[in-house]
């Protein structure tokens, strides 16, 4: 009976154990996932940029076609 009861809390302490149950396993969790939201914004941030430098341009060429 004993050797039962550590076995069950052997078990119990090992999967308890994972990266959700330890402060520093949550913020590990926390930090990456901020890490691929960052990663993330600036892929959009590097569109966005390309198309506003594609947009002027655009708009530079027409205020020359247009000054002539």
């Amino acid at each position: 009976m004993k050797r039962l009861a550590i076995i069950m809390i052997t078990a119990m302490a090992l999967t308890s154990c994972g990266k959700k149950s330890s402060p520093d396993g949550r913020a590990q969790l926390r930090d990456q996932e901020l890490s691929q939201r960052i990663d993330a914004l600036e892929q959009n941030q590097i569109v966005i940029l390309d198309s506003i430098r594609l947009l002027n341009e655009k708009i530079e060429a027409i205020n020359l076609s247009q000054s002539k």
